[in-house]
Parts: C-alpha cells; sequence; structure tokens
C-alpha cells in the first residue's frame, strides 16, 4: 500500500508544477484601449506587467509606472519619478532615490480603469509583452485613452 502511495505521491509532484503553469491554469482577458476614434483589445493573461513611460505634462519631467494586470484592472507595482516634486505632486507619502530615480513602492493598490491624456509636449508609451503602443495628440483626437481589462469576446461559431 505504502509502494502505491509513493508513486501517487510521485506523479502528483510531477503534474502539479505542470498544471500550474499550463495554458490552461492562465486567466486570459482582454486589454481595452478606448480612444475618440478606435476600441482596440489585446489579449493578455492576468499577472502580465504592463509599463506606462509618459513626460509629466505640468512639470516634463519622466514618470515610470509599473502596474500588473489584475482580473478588473490593474495592480500598482512601483512608480518611478525623475523629481521628487512629483512624488509630492501625486501624494505620496515616502519615496527612496535608487539611481537618480523616486521610487515609491505601492503594491496592492488596484485601479478599474486608466485615464490617460497625451499633449503635444508628452505622448504615452504602454508597454506589455512584446508590444509597445504610442499614444501622442495625433493617435486620440482629443488626446484622451482609456485602458481597462474585461473578460475577452467569444468567437461564434458562425
Amino acid at each position: 500500500m505504502s509502494h502505491l502511495s509513493s508513486q501517487a505521491a510521485t506523479v502528483l509532484a510531477l503534474l502539479f508544477p505542470l498544471a500550474l503553469g499550463s495554458p490552461a491554469a492562465a486567466q486570459i482577458v482582454c486589454l481595452i484601449l478606448d480612444t475618440e476614434q478606435q476600441r482596440v483589445t489585446y489579449p493578455i493573461v492576468v499577472g502580465d506587467a504592463l509599463h506606462l513611460n509618459f513626460r509629466h505634462s505640468i512639470y516634463g519631467s519622466q514618470v515610470e509606472e509599473q502596474l500588473q494586470v489584475a482580473p478588473g484592472g490593474f495592480r500598482a507595482n512601483k512608480l518611478r519619478y525623475a523629481e521628487f516634486r512629483l512624488v509630492e505632486f501625486y501624494g505620496h507619502e515616502s519615496a527612496t532615490n535608487e539611481d537618480d530615480w523616486w521610487i515609491v513602492h505601492n503594491p496592492g493598490r488596484e485601479f478599474p480603469t486608466l485615464d490617460l491624456r497625451a499633449s503635444p509636449e508628452s505622448s504615452i508609451r504602454i508597454t506589455f509583452l512584446d508590444q509597445t503602443i504610442s499614444l501622442r495628440n495625433d493617435t486620440a483626437m482629443d488626446g484622451r485613452a482609456r485602458l481597462s481589462v474585461s473578460a475577452c469576446p467569444r468567437k461564434s461559431n458562425g
């Protein structure tokens, strides 16, 4: 009996990591980019990284936001600011200086949508997986764009 239990435990030990890493274990959702002109949908997996890079429209300093895709939106991980005054502008209580960047660790804060605004002085670069989307004022007619996460539309069979 113990031999059978040992074999079963070995099989389970080998199969369990495979099940966790299998596509069936990954929750696929759609990243949705809405602008005045169009809606574009990108399949993405919950937990994948998403980065926003832009020049702040008032101060002209570089901002990098490192987020993670969540089932109902986005989870903030780390925010990087080129100047300390941006830490204050966004109302963060503390930041550390690492390699000439002001870093705010913001784990767990979730946002259902991200409202973005590109201007002639400030384009926004959105990076995820192997894709980069550049939003400029001419990409979104009025400069506004919204990022959200939703279930992917099902394909119809005919």
